[in-house]
């Protein structure tokens, strides 16, 4: 007898479903489902897949036997809920060797793991020597010694998991894999895990999910053996197959060495499964299609791709607290489940947030209780208009409900769910058009038949066991990533695409997959701004498993030994919930007119900062970490006005500029070192004299936190003032160049923190002293840090915009502020009046990027997103960038475009998070406010708009002109406000 039929377990959180398919008749009218079970998840996750299993194989009326079942593919939470729960139990305390060489030593490993997790799991960190720079050249030789001590001392701890990273070792894996085997030379039999077979750019965020998958590894063979033996003490002698994050599977051989690809599969299963079960739906058939799994209390949206793969989340995600890098499907959550709580007030039927859950059970009418549900009325609909209920949505005693609500309250309750429905659904979009949406999950009877934005609403058969369906028919894929350099023509650029293509598909077929089966499903290939042609590129392939050889694997593992019993059970949960913290009432501390920085403090000012950067400037993350590492181990940061510096100092006082200048994708992968001392060093020598405070080159992004930590380490204030007010691509468009006519930077340093470090005395220009700058940082790792000459406090008063740091720290407060109370919607108005009200910011639109195109010239990232409304009359918008945003045009129903506002009025974009996008992370469908705030009266004169205005930015701005969008107002300094007196 062939082995021709699947078996699909998805594990989640209050159920554990089960299908058992045939593949080859999925056109059939029951979709080839021979059976499926339903029932509640069990502490002892693999008995309860047993007794699932058994369940089906020993029903009286089953159509199948044991022999012919090919493999069983299961998705887990468990994985991912060891690490939200603090289990540990189930999590291994971690050892890890980061090879940076001089950089990132002050955000050593673990820094931004809350810290109920890092009790749990931090067991040793060390920054050594290694790593290698963009261009593939070493930082610093690979100190093998510096590694063996560091060995001896995890060793002597006892632990026996080892994380390797390397800087770039997406460019060259040479030292992690030299260091992986030295460290199983000197701890013979630990688990060692390589950074660059656990995901790409960013090296905390890969450094964190290599961190989260070695902590979970042991456990993981644990549990990974447990369900092979679950499966044969069913007699089945069949492949066993994990599900993973982007709807594809992995061996038991993969699983076991990469757990952590495990922890977001239920929601790609559901999406898979509605894929596979509307395949044949020529409606649907070949197209995107957007899939909503509505459950008890929650409905989860997701983008099902043409390809029948979701689409990822272009940006960082989180698992159990921690930012990572791995791949996530996008996902969008409303409070709307069958569970929902229905209530009528002041005229209005609400539905949810709020819902009865599992109670519903007991708390529903339709089961004698007194709380009404989206499910009861529902229900009563169905009974009130066609006398019968729909056997799918059939639950407790429809008679309960019968005739129980009017028709006014039915048909507003109708409205309020399709709303919801659609305004998620229209988020979730890429294109205007009208769109095929498929409901699964067991409350998805709740939905309408017809929503406004969708072609076609689909309710399967079976949407109850979708994810079940998803995990049983998932696929083998394959990842290559890396950053090359190539010559920038387009056959360099296809010959590396081929290249990555051939070892993606070799790497597929090694891993499991049938090779004639073997497509690609995605290609990236995008040039890194600021550098010289480099470019990162991505090849995605996916392919049908061969069961045989993935059969070859289970065997193996069925060889291990396996602790039976509940060993799995949450014994020892170590989770601390954080105390609630009112970000409204806070306040912070400032004595004697100086403001002393805490944590908090730093979260606003780096939240702030980014929004501030109007798509440029980098993103603040590692900085802030970092700041708030140092307060927490003691640090006192400090922050003066330009009057409070100037009695201090007697009106003598001096200052230098500093800023990090490089690319924002480097800066993610080679943290700071000590470059930014070393310039400032330098800058005290020519001059002849210590500095007595630090000045922000500008506040945009990154650098917004630059001069607090270098205030620090020079045991000097850091003045709240910088020299922009935002954020702005090159250093000649600031203040200084602008009132001292291109000739604002007399001198400055540079230095890359690894032995480079440079003085350039004299410049026909700023022009031609920013060249200078960045033609020594192309060739020393694309980053390094810049001081300029010391501006005394009479070109402060000339020269600067005062309060930046103040007004960073507002926006980002009423930020928090808004995510604590679930106020996101209302955040842009928040913003508008911590900017100083409606007469000096506005959002100008709210909307959807249907389009974003870019290139790289000369080092910059140019380009242009449109955007569409979301809500109301259609309209579009247009924003040209060069690393920051210059303009945003109206378009017309012809194609025209009127301007709206433009630089040096700041014009940046919000996601629905409330976080700031740079214009490195635009990407279609990302839902953004677009908030533009007024520019200092400083920057509005004709000679500062024909520098910072949209002439500025080159030819194709010139015949724009500007007009302000609206009356500056100078931010209230916290120094001033909260001070007080000692």
């Amino acid at each position: 007898m062939s082995r021709n039929l699947v078996i699909g377990i998805d594990v989640g959180g209050t159920n554990s479903d089960l299908v058992v398919l045939d593949p080859a008749r999925l056109a059939a009218a029951d979709r080839g489902v021979l059976a499926w079970h339903k029932a509640a998840t069990t502490p002892d996750v693999s008995g309860g897949i047993e007794n699932a299993i058994r369940a089906v194989l020993d029903a009286p009326d089953s159509r199948f036997s044991r022999d012919q079942i090919a493999a069983v593919t299961i998705g887990t939470t468990h994985f991912i809920n060891a690490v939200v729960e603090r289990d540990s139990s189930r999590l291994e305390k971690v050892a890890v060797l980061r090879l940076a060489g001089p950089y990132g030593r002050g955000s050593p490993p673990f820094s931004d793991f809350p810290a109920d997790l890092a009790a749990v799991v931090n067991g040793y960190a060390a920054v050594l020597d290694g790593g290698v720079q963009v261009d593939g050249t070493e930082i610093r030789p690979l100190n093998e010694s510096e590694i063996r001590q560091h060995c001896h001392q995890i060793k002597r701890l006892g632990l026996r998991t080892v994380v390797v990273v390397a800087t770039f070792a997406s460019v060259d894996r040479t030292h992690e894999l030299r260091a992986a085997q030295i460290v199983r030379e000197e701890i013979p039999g630990c688990d060692v895990v390589l950074s660059h077979r656990i995901s790409g750019i960013g090296i905390v965020e890969r450094e964190n999910a290599a961190i989260l998958n070695a902590a979970i590894k042991r456990f993981g063979r644990r549990i990974i053996s447990s369900f092979v033996h679950a499966a044969r003490r069913n007699g089945l002698d069949c492949s066993v197959l994990l599900s993973q994050n982007d709807g594809t599977v992995l061996s038991v051989q993969d699983a076991l060495e990469t757990p952590v690809r495990t922890f977001s599969s239920g929601a790609t299963n559901s999406m898979r499964g509605a894929a596979i079960l509307c395949s044949q739906d020529p409606a649907v058939k070949g197209r995107n299609v957007v899939v909503c799994d509505v459950g008890g209390t929650t409905t989860d949206v997701g983008m099902l791709l043409a390809s029948g793969f979701p689409r990822q989340s272009a940006t960082y995600s989180h698992a159990g607290g921690v930012r990572v890098n791995f791949s996530m499907p996008q996902v969008e959550s409303i409070g709307l489940g069958g569970g929902s709580i229905v209530r009528h007030e002041a005229g209005r039927v609400r539905v949810g947030p709020d819902s009865t859950g599992a109670e519903m059970v007991s708390r529903g009418v339709l089961f004698g209780g007194d709380t009404v549900t989206a499910s009861d009325v529902t229900v009563a609909k169905m009974v009130d208009e066609k006398g019968v209920v729909d056997k799918k949505c059939l639950m407790g005693d429809p008679h309960r409900v019968a005739g129980r609500f009017g028709a006014g309250f039915k048909a507003e309750f109708e409205k309020t769910v399709a709303s919801a429905l659609e305004t998620v659904i229209d988020r979730m979009k890429t294109a205007p058009d009208d769109i095929p949406t498929i409901f699964v999950g067991g409350g998805s009877f709740i939905a309408p038949d017809r929503l406004k934005g969708t072609s076609k609403v689909v309710k399967p058969p079976f949407f109850q066991v979708a994810n079940a369906i998803g995990a049983a028919l998932g696929k083998i894929s394959s990842e290559v990533s890396e950053m090359r350099h190539i010559d920038g023509t387009e056959t360099a650029r296809q010959q590396t695409v081929d290249e990555l293509t051939s070892r993606a598909v070799e790497t597929c077929v090694a891993k499991g997959a049938l090779r004639d089966s073997v497509e690609v499903v995605s290609v990236v290939s995008d040039a890194v701004p600021y550098v010289d042609n480099v470019h990162f590129f991505s090849v995605k392939v996916i392919g049908d498993v061969d069961y045989a050889r993935a059969f070859e694997s289970t065997r193996a593992l069925a060889t291990v030994d396996h602790a039976g019993g509940e060993v799995f059970k949450s014994a020892n949960v170590e989770k601390s919930a954080p105390a609630p913290f009112n970000y409204e009432t806070y306040k912070p501390c400032v004595k004697n007119s100086e403001w002393i920085l805490s944590p908090t403090d730093i979260d606003f000012i780096g939240a702030g900062a980014y929004i501030l950067g109007c798509g440029g400037g980098g993103n603040p993350n590692s900085s802030v970490v970092e700041l708030k590492r140092m307060i927490r181990q003691g640090a006192e940061i400090k922050v003066v006005t330009l009057d409070e510096f100037s009695r201090r100092t007697g009106g003598r006082g001096t200052a230098p500029t500093v800023g990090y200048c490089g690319s924002p994708t480097i800066s993610g992968e080679r943290l700071h070192g000590d470059e930014m001392l070393e310039a400032f060093d330098i800058i005290e020598r020519w001059e002849g004299k210590k500095a007595d405070g630090v000045l922000l080159f500008e506040i945009g992004g990154g650098n917004g936190l630059s001069g607090l930590w270098t205030a620090y380490h020079r045991n000097v204030p850091c003045l709240d003032l910088d020299l922009m007010g935002r954020a702005y691509p090159t250093q000649w468009q600031s203040l200084p160049s602008v009132c001292n006519d291109g000739h604002g930077f007399p001198y400055g340093s540079l230095s890359d923190g690894n032995g480079l470090s440079l003085l350039i005395t004299s410049a026909k220009d700023d022009v031609q002293m920013e060249e200078i700058i960045r033609d020594a940082m192309y060739q020393h790792g694309v980053s390094c840090a810049c001081v300029g000459a010391s501006l005394d406090v009479d070109r402060m008063a000339r020269e600067t915009i005062k309060n930046p740091l103040s007004l960073a720290w507002r926006i980002g407060r009423q930020v928090f502020c808004a995510r604590a109370a679930s106020d996101l919607d209302n955040l842009p108005q928040r913003i508008v009046g911590a900017c100083g009200g409606p007469d000096t910011a506005k959002c100008v639109f709210r909307g959807k990027i249907v389009s974003v195109e870019k290139k790289l010239l000369r080092g910059y990232g140019y380009g242009v997103a449109e955007l569409e409304s979301v809500e109301g009359p259609k309209k579009k918008i247009r924003v040209p960038f060069k690393n920051e945003n210059i303009v945003v045009s109206e378009i017309d129903g012809h194609g025209g475009e009127k301007p709206l506002c433009s630089v040096p009025d700041l014009i940046t974009f919000l996601d629905m998070d409330g976080n700031a996008v740079g214009t490195q992370d635009y990407r279609y469908g990302l839902i953004v406010h677009v908030i533009v705030i007024a520019a200092s009266d400083q920057w509005t004169t004709p000679k500062a708009v024909a520098v910072g205005g949209p002439k500025g930015f080159g030819r194709a701005f010139e015949t724009i002109e500007y007009v302000p969008v609206g009356k500056y107002v100078e931010p209230v300094s916290v120094c001033t406000e909260f001070n007080v007196s000692t």
